[in-house]
């Protein structure tokens, strides 16, 4: 199929890309774009072209067919320069999201139309990677420094209806018209009028004296938090000011082809495959229609869940035992969507369209209408057994009935149920209308529709959903634990409160692993661990958590924890130093110094270590999926890719030396044993 046809209307050459689902920049794409370019130059019966597209947008950016394989001519910088290069006018016609290359090759016309509702932006930074064909060279020249670094350097999405009162759009149409006839009437009016003249954006000047630059970009180092190509993006702009496009472009490209080759950069594009594999299951069976879901439980999580479905435009059953649950859960939905409408991330009318679907009620035989019932009740597995028993009576047959237990064995919920291939678990993260992250849990009875309608649902509601299996915390939070062991263990052997979390924190993960459980409290993750019996040969299992709770020690909640909050800011405390380095004496714990990088390391070993099991266990479907649980739901630093990734750069044999010296410090049931070579699969 030819990806770029030329139709001809009047005296107006179109050039309309049709390569879908998105029309990206594909070899054939770029290689048509050219050579429309070149037949409408050369053809005297046109006056103007125009670079549209079919489908659902205009160009959405690179070809992810074509990532990692060995680039062809034309290359894209090459491409726009021939757009811009035109001896006759060129306009883009934009719809959808015109990102990265595909706003590119518009910031080359000479004009640009689009639809009010259309999205552009430039997000290289977010694969590591700054804009490589002339973004960082014609967009300042068209709307300046400041909007410049702050589209280039946060990789953010803009609707085109923002840049109203900027140089950036010729036109713009209400969604209710045709682009396609505004398009061309725009055209037409300008060329009636004499008024559609060759403007090459690279011919204008990039110089403002007078910017601060400095500041400009210690900012953006404040904000980048340890990630490269935002900083390189700035540097690049800097350097560039006052030069020609041409010399621009070439220094632009240079950073933009040793960004490729980092590390960095490896790790975005890896955690972007990896998010778009988890998607991809091999459920047999299509999910089913979900327009009304029933969330049991009004608490915190209960509330979040709700919030999340109003959100994705559900009608939404909140069921609470008492009346006056009910009431501070609804209360609790109503801020969520206050918030939501201060911080202008949706309007009054859109709150209040999602408070009109909120059912609230306290009785439980509200659930028989729904196609999806959630319990998200106390963390008891009798009483979640007796819940799900009176649901089994209430619900439809056909009805999907999840958890969101955090630990608890879901095989022993479905028991009670008379089909149990209806029950799985939806294991959201806290606050569950803000965090990404959703664990859809396969029992051993689980159907593959029950499955289905949860992965599709998931998707409704903007989740980064995967697939799990039954093991004690899952994936995520079994992992959560090896790493919190393993932290509380550094603890117990000399290493400071303060230096774990700043070690980590530097590191790149979003918060110190102690302030962490200050924050969720520590009493809570000790409950959970308590209702499993402490393994015998690991005396130290989180005893240092053990002793904080004993000592009414259970975090921000309480005023003190790991740290003390006088005025709820972490300060250092003595006394839970004291009582940590206390226990480890207690329990005969050899007490030693750490550097900031044993730290690391340690915790990188003990989830790596974990995650191998895991997916030799059949928890996870592929080792790329427990990088994004982590990368979703626990703060891992995005450019370090996940623990997996960490593992395949550390390399096997660095692996095995490290993993066999902490096997032989403190024994097999610790560090047991792992398969190193299934690092080498390709999943």
């Amino acid at each position: 199929m030819n990806q770029v046809k030329q139709i001809i209307h009047n005296n107006i050459g179109i050039l309309e890309i049709d390569y879908p689902p998105v029309n990206a920049l594909s070899q054939a794409v770029r290689h048509g774009l050219v050579e429309g370019i070149n037949a409408f130059e050369s053809d005297n019966q046109i006056s103007a072209i125009i670079i549209r597209c079919a489908n659902r947008t205009f160009i959405a950016g690179a070809d992810i067919k074509e990532f990692g394989q060995p680039p062809t001519t034309p290359f894209l910088p090459d491409v726009v320069n021939r757009i811009e290069a035109s001896t006759k006018p060129v306009v883009a016609s934009l719809f959808g999201t015109s990102l990265g290359g595909g706003f590119e090759v518009a910031l080359a016309c000479h004009y640009r139309v689009a639809m009010m509702d259309a999205k552009v932006g430039l997000p290289e930074v977010n694969l590591g990677l700054i804009p490589g064909a002339g973004g960082t060279q014609r967009l300042p020249r068209i709307v300046g420094e400041d909007k410049s670094l702050e589209m280039i350097t946060g990789g953010k999405h803009y609707s085109a209806a923002s840049f109203v009162d900027s140089h950036l759009f010729d036109a713009l149409f209400e969604s209710d018209q045709d682009l396609n006839e505004r398009t061309i009437a725009f055209v037409e009016k300008k060329l009636e009028a004499n008024d559609l003249n060759v403007r090459r954006v690279g011919e204008q000047e990039f110089l403002d004296e007078n910017y601060d630059w400095q500041t400009a970009i210690e900012k953006i180092k404040a904000k980048a938090r340890g990630k490269e190509a935002p900083l390189v993006a700035a540097t690049v702009l800097q350097k560039t000011v006052g030069k020609s496009i041409a010399d621009g472009m070439a220094i632009e490209r240079e950073a933009f082809l040793k960004l490729r080759e980092s590390e960095q950069s490896a790790a975005l594009r890896y955690a972007f495959s990896a998010e778009k594999q988890a998607a991809k299951t091999k459920l047999q069976a299509e999910p089913k229609t979900v327009k009304e879901v029933a969330v049991i439980g009004a608490g915190n999580m209960g509330s979040g869940i709700a919030t999340a479905f109003l959100s994705a435009g559900f009608t939404i059953h909140l069921i609470e035992q008492t009346q006056e649950g009910l009431d501070a859960g609804v209360e609790r939905v109503a801020s969520n969507f206050s918030r939501n409408v201060k911080s202008g991330r949706m309007g009054q009318a859109a709150a209040d369209d999602c408070m009109s679907r909120l059912v609230a009620s306290t009785r439980l035989e509200t659930v028989e209408n729904c196609e999806l019932i959630i319990e998200a009740i106390f963390e008891d597995i009798e009483v979640k057994k007796t819940l799900f028993t009176d649901l089994d009576k209430l619900a439809q047959p056909t009805a999907v009935l999840a958890t969101n237990t955090s630990y608890l064995d879901i095989n022993q919920i479905a028991e009670v149920v008379s089909d149990p291939s209806r029950v799985i678990g939806m294991h959201f993260f806290s606050p569950a209308n803000i965090m990404k992250l959703l664990e859809v849990v396969k029992a051993e009875r689980s159907s593959d529709v029950a499955l289905a309608t949860a992965m599709a649902v998931g998707k409704q509601l903007k989740k980064m959903s995967v697939l799990v299996g039954v093991c004690f915390g899952f994936a995520g939070n079994r992992m959560y634990t090896r790493y919190g062991r393993e932290i509380q263990q550094m603890l117990l052997e000399g290493a400071g409160i303060e230096q774990i979390d700043k070690a980590m924190a530097s590191w790149g993960m979003a918060m110190g692993p102690l302030a962490v459980q200050d924050l969720s409290g520590i009493d809570i993750g000790h409950n959970a661990r308590s209702a499993q019996p402490f393994p015998a040969h690991d005396p130290g299992y989180f005893r240092a958590a053990a002793v904080m709770v004993e000592n009414q020690r259970l975090g921000r909640k309480t005023g003190k924890g790991f740290y003390q909050y006088p005025e709820g800011k972490a300060v250092y405390d003595q006394e839970a130093a004291n009582l940590i380095r206390e226990k480890g004496l207690d329990l005969g714990i050899t007490q030693r110094s750490f550097t900031n990088d044993e730290i690391v390391e340690r915790a990188l070993l003990a989830l790596i270590s974990e995650g191998i099991k895991l997916y030799q266990e059949g928890i996870v479907n592929r080792l790329s999926d427990i990088d994004v649980i982590w990368l979703h739901g626990y703060g891992f630093p995005r450019h370090k890719g996940g623990p997996i990734f960490q593992a395949k750069q550390l390399g096997k044999e660095k692996l095995a030396k490290a993993l066999t010296k902490l096997r032989g410090e403190q024994g097999e049931l610790i560090w047991p044993p792992v398969e190193l070579g299934v690092l080498d699969t390709d999943d």
